[in-house]
């Protein structure tokens, strides 16, 4: 192994002034190289400085300079955080930086997840000169309108638990001397380990994690305000840089990614897209409740490649021009679960699925054939002081906790949940695209939530979330009015299944999935600001009138 060169707190000085700092990792000998470089706010000095997903260690050896960078206002930098929206700027000037270093070649490229995929993306939006190539994994880029908020429900424990276990220890120390800090610290601990708890606090506007600590107070109001950014920033399509985008079918911010991929390879055809079946940074085969094979593996994607080898692929044929198989496969890498096999495709939506819909009936079936019943409907109470518990899915918790697919039997055997379920498949069945579900419904409620998850029944009974959405009515329907039979459109984003034969498939029905999203108190109001609740009494129909039903992205084989 060749020696390698390490240099900590690296000064990088902006337009402004502020100063930035970082840890560079180099080859130990003569020569120029191309740079890789991460902008991230959780610590450059951690051993899982990279999320623990790829080695910089490797990339220096196949002859890369590695730059691991405090953002703006985090631990070694200067400067005050505003999150987001200072990597614009702060992006540009720090690729540039990169690229005018002794030991670089000019050519620079960018690497993370999550945060650090944001900046990436803004970066990019930036259009600095030095930059070639980005690999952004499980992130986003529209802030100003869907960070923390889907179809109108806000995700809360996504939202809290950013700002108290990644955001507040770092930015409370700067504005505390040592000793204050002791007992801060002392107080964020003890709220991180009852931070399940804390969600349900309300109004969460005043929630005490945060309050209690006035230098955070502002931000953390901004933040569940969604007054983060400015949308002026944004303009996905000034993004003319090469781009690997990384997903998990189970991942926050699955939808964001696949959206990266969609709207920038529209103007620029040198973007990859790859979804496996996996969480936010979480790349085992051995996923909650599931296990989908070696293969599944970030250390074994499809027996090829490690998530490491991949960078080092993509990276070696934008920023040093060699031939690699990673640019000569398919555009996009699909995992497909049930039957867990990877798949190459080349445009998404896929052409050649079939929307298929899939309709609820009465006594609890789920059929391919329309309802023909004048009247037909189902009722339950939605309790929000009593809301049905997050159990799996695309969530955000502390250290990982309840996220991925998990068995639905306590879910399911609440009796405000219906369920919807077909009978055994005769034939596989696959699914890979977008989902959404057409439900009609009518609350007594002013105001209600209504939710969907779509799970795969295996033939002992354990059922397993696949995917699931939530709609605010007032959100999709501003003159929502009580009593009323209304169609909501319920986006469960996107999935890539094969439903297995003698499996089943079913559908979950309720009004509150908590805390991945806050609870819809039924008077109107937020509790984001109120403490105010009441019960809601909720029908479903599905009739000839009213034919609710799940539009699935059916592939034939």
């Amino acid at each position: 192994m060749s020696q390698i060169i390490i240099e900590k707190d690296v000064p990088c000085t902006l337009r402004d002034g502020v100063t930035l700092y970082a840890n560079v990792y180099r080859p130990n000998q003569p020569g120029m190289f191309p740079t890789l470089l991460s902008r991230l706010p959780y610590n450059k000095n951690l051993p899982n400085f990279s999320h623990r997903y790829i080695d910089p260690i490797r990339l220096v050896e196949q002859g890369y300079v590695v730059i691991i960078q405090d953002v703006r206002g985090r631990f070694a930098s200067e400067g005050e955080f505003q999150p987001f929206n200072q990597e614009f700027n702060d992006g540009y000037d720090s690729v540039e930086w990169a690229a005018s270093l002794d030991f670089s070649n000019g050519q620079v490229g960018l690497f993370g997840l999550s945060y650090y995929g944001f900046t990436q993306m803004f970066a990019a939006m930036s259009q600095p000169p030095s930059l070639k190539a980005i690999f952004p994994a499980f992130t986003g880029h529209n802030i100003a309108e869907k960070f923390s908020e889907r179809q109108g429900a806000v995700e809360l424990a996504k939202l809290q638990t950013w700002m108290l276990d990644s955001v507040a220890p770092d930015y409370l120390k700067k504005k505390q001397t040592a000793e204050q800090y002791k007992h801060t610290e002392k107080q964020l601990i003890e709220d991180l380990d009852h931070i399940f708890d804390w969600h349900a606090y309300t109004p969460y506007a005043e929630w005490p994690p945060m309050m209690k600590h006035e230098s955070i107070q502002q931000l953390y109001t901004d933040y569940i305000n969604n007054n983060l950014i400015s949308d002026t920033l944004i303009d996905i399509t000034k993004i003319q840089t090469p781009g690997f985008h990384m997903a998990g079918w189970y991942d926050c911010f699955l939808n964001a990614t696949i959206n990266n991929y969609t709207e920038t390879v529209q103007n620029n055809s040198n973007q990859k897209l790859m979804i496996g079946p996996w969480g936010h940074g979480v790349f085992s085969p051995y996923f909650g409740d599931r296990y989908f094979g070696l293969h599944s593996s970030g250390d074994d994607i499809d027996g090829k490649d490690d998530v490491t080898s991949l960078h080092i692929k993509w990276f070696d044929y934008w920023l040093k021009g060699r031939s690699s198989d990673v640019i000569e496969d398919a555009p996009i890498q699909l995992f497909v679960m049930g039957s867990n096999k990877w798949r190459s495709e080349y445009e998404w939506p896929l052409t050649r699925m079939n929307y298929t819909p899939l309709y609820l009936q009465k006594d609890n079936n789920l059929s391919f054939n329309k309802p023909v019943e004048d009247r037909s409907y189902k009722q339950f109470k939605y309790d929000p002081n009593h809301p049905v518990p997050t159990k799996g899915g695309p969530s955000l918790f502390m250290h990982g906790t309840n996220t991925g697919p998990l068995d639905q039997h306590d879910v399911e055997s609440r009796d405000d949940v219906l369920i919807y379920t077909t009978e055994p498949l005769k034939q596989p069945v696959e699914v890979t695209g977008p989902i959404k579900a057409y439900i009609y419904a009518s609350s007594d409620a002013v105001n209600t939530d209504f939710t969907v998850k779509l799970t795969d029944v295996q033939p002992d009974g354990t059922s397993i979330n696949v995917t699931e959405g939530i709609v605010r009515a007032k959100h999709q329907h501003p003159n929502f009015k009580p009593g009323e039979v209304t169609l909501f459109e319920i986006d469960l984003w996107a999935t890539s299944i094969e439903f297995l034969k003698g499996h089943r498939i079913r559908i979950q029905i309720s009004s509150s999935n908590f805390p991945m999203y806050d609870v819809n108190p039924n008077t109107g109001y937020s509790l984001k600001d109120t403490t105010e609740m009441t019960i809601a009494n909720q029908e479903i129909h599905h009739s000839d009138r009213y034919p609710s039903h799940i539009l699935l992205p059916v592939i034939n084989s």
